[in-house]
């Protein structure tokens, strides 16, 4: 079993041949807020590369100094990899790259994107406090990532065999890597700047920002979706409520989302490390 310690960059690359386009049980409202989450995470994973490496030459620790280097290599073959899959939505006719562009204007590149907005608006209130801010955001954002793993761990939808293998395996890889580095951004965050009203702060805007986009990116791809029948709707909405949102995945970030709100809290108090240990240690990843 591999160190539950180590955060090790695996170099893999996925084949998505043959995913179905309504990959998550047959079901198009499942499927596109997974789909979502294909364009979100990119832009996302390259943001918390951005904002960890503001800082990275300022930590002392060198345990830290390591992880923070073993975390970008991580988020950049998510990156990747999630973006190899954006050629699949296209054939299928989701028109992905329309999205993807705009939510990166609205977020990260444009002149009024929110990360500028939040850099340059807060720099100019007090020296480095719109980077510190962004590193906030991130630890928040990584808290997200990294609950969302833990559920998958708990999900009985991820044994069924109307998900496509390929993305199960895809999910499986991703969640583990998001669980051994989940507390690099928040120990970076927590020896550069400890205020507790900076930390909730950056993950207030972190709850609002992740859960938009999500649901726009669903909504987005249901309406590019024309294989979806309306008299189905009704019932694949009840499915994505009582599989998802009322089933393991909505009890389990229920359960964990508000302990970020605790004084003494740390990604660590959640013990599943092992989860990540135990998967990768039955596989072969480079």
């Amino acid at each position: 079993m591999e160190n539950v310690n180590d955060i090790k960059v695996r170099n893999i690359s996925f084949s998505f041949d043959d995913v179905p386009k309504h990959w998550v049980l047959g079901n198009p409202i499942m499927t596109h807020f997974s789909n979502s989450m294909h364009i979100v995470f990119p832009g996302g994973e390259k943001f918390f590369v951005r904002s960890v490496r503001k800082f990275s030459k300022e930590i002392k620790n060198q345990k830290l100094a390591k992880d923070i280097k073993g975390f970008c290599g991580q988020e950049g073959i998510h990156a990747r990899e999630h973006e190899r899959f954006w050629d699949i939505m296209e054939a299928q006719g989701l028109n992905p790259d329309r999205f993807a562009k705009a939510l990166n204007k609205v977020a990260f590149t444009g002149k009024w994107s929110l990360e500028n907005i939040i850099v340059k608006s807060l720099n100019r209130i007090s020296p480095r406090l719109g980077d510190k801010m962004t590193l906030s955001v991130t630890a928040g954002l990584e808290h997200y990532t990294a609950i969302l793993a833990h559920a998958l761990f708990n999900e009985p939808i991820s044994t069924n065999k109307k998900l496509a293998p390929q993305m199960l395996e895809l999910m499986y890889w991703h969640a583990s890597e998001e669980i051994e580095h989940k507390a690099v951004c928040f120990d970076v965050l927590k020896e550069i700047d400890d205020d507790y009203f900076l930390r909730i702060a950056g993950y207030s805007i972190a709850s609002i920002v992740l859960w938009t986009a999500l649901g726009t990116g669903q909504a987005y791809f249901i309406s590019q979706d024309k294989d979806i029948q309306l008299k189905s709707v009704p019932s694949h909405i009840r499915e994505f409520i009582q599989e998802i949102v009322l089933g393991e995945t909505g009890k389990g970030l229920s359960k964990n989302m508000f302990s970020y709100f605790k004084p003494n809290f740390h990604p660590d108090d959640i013990d599943d490390r092992h989860l990540a240990a135990t998967f990768f240690s039955n596989k072969s990843y480079g």
